[in-house]
């Protein structure tokens, strides 16, 4: 059984340390909101702002897209280049996605001073909010998580109930091999975790369907894509400085209008730039108001990439991008 509390405290501990020391000048973490039950984003920059920090199977943001912000910052002109480290505090699936923000020269290795938690499952906000909805909103404060086994016994202000962990367990986390955070300089938590191979069972229907079923299929969900750009601003592999679907001249990508072909072709491209990069942290989903499962394409994608270069992203980050590289006996298409 995890102990959220002992994780918590290693956690503030590790952070007050690097602050104290000056060795980076923030950490980014987790902390409990006032308003609402799931944990939000949070900077500790002194020594004292660690006391905040929390860790929950509740802390659900993919962090490091702060964390690629913070690499995007010039210094003012004639200023010298910013070497500062940045504390912060990730998931195993997260910390792949340092993995690949290294390989492709957008986080240096010594930018970066890495908490790694050793965990097994993150919860489904909606699956929450369900198990909550009969307490009081007034009364949704102080959530803290308690692992009870095959429950998760959870309290509140005023109570407390037990939900078992599969009803409120992520899709992602169900079909996730990587438990322990890939690259960290120090490990919270103990236990070696096994790696679990991905079958891509949840694909299994998508991958059946003939070209024109799964065309219509997608199809289908685009017509509900509002083009709000969530799933592309929610993700830290989408850092371009200028996306080719913001840009007005010389040339338009892709019209304003929400017309299935454009919400498609958007899509289309995204998923084709995620290739061989997507990690699976599932932000792009999450955040969709429409809840068009994006998922599914970017995992079609991840299995492809798998199957055909038997490249699985977020693990070495020595490894060349799949698209960074070429070679004549790489597989493609059977010309007619």
């Amino acid at each position: 059984m995890i102990d959220f509390k002992a994780l918590e405290a290693e956690i503030k501990a590790t952070a007050k340390k690097w602050l104290e020391s000056g060795e980076v000048k923030f950490v980014i973490g987790y902390e409990k909101s006032p308003e609402s039950p799931i944990a939000r984003p949070f900077f500790a920059h002194t020594p004292e702002d660690t006391e905040k920090l929390y860790w929950g199977p509740d802390c659900i943001n993919n962090l490091t897209l702060y964390l690629v912000e913070e690499m995007k910052k010039k210094p003012k002109k004639g200023q010298p280049p910013f070497t500062h480290a940045v504390g912060i505090v990730v998931k195993p699936c997260d910390s792949r996605t340092i993995v690949e923000l290294m390989k492709e020269h957008m986080v240096p290795r010594e930018r970066v001073k890495i908490i790694g938690v050793i965990s097994e499952e993150s919860i489904n906000p909606d699956k929450l909010y369900l198990a909550l909805k009969n307490v009081p909103a007034s009364q949704r404060r102080n959530i803290r998580f308690h692992d009870a086994g095959e429950n998760f016994r959870i309290t509140y202000q005023g109570g407390e109930l037990s939900v078992p962990k599969k009803e409120l367990e992520a899709d992602k986390c169900k079909v996730c091999v990587v438990h322990k955070a890939v690259i960290a300089d120090v490990f919270v938590g103990t236990g070696e975790i096994e790696f679990k191979p991905d079958d891509f069972s949840d694909i299994k229907e998508l991958e059946e369907m003939s070209e024109e079923e799964r065309w219509k299929y997608w199809e289908q969900q685009m017509s509900r894509c509002v083009r709000c750009y969530a799933c592309r601003d929610a993700c830290p592999l989408c850092y371009c400085e200028e996306c080719v679907f913001d840009r007005e001249k010389p040339y338009r990508w892709v019209e304003k209008s929400v017309q299935v072909r454009e919400n498609s072709f958007y899509h289309l491209v995204r998923a084709m730039h995620l290739a061989g990069r997507c990690i699976d942290c599932g932000e792009c989903q999450r955040v969709c108001p429409m809840e068009i499962p994006i998922r599914q394409l970017n995992r079609f994608l991840i299995k492809k990439a798998k199957d055909r270069f038997k490249v699985f992203s977020g693990m070495n980050a020595e490894e060349k991008p799949m698209f960074g590289t070429y070679d004549l006996d790489d597989p493609g298409e059977e010309i007619k």
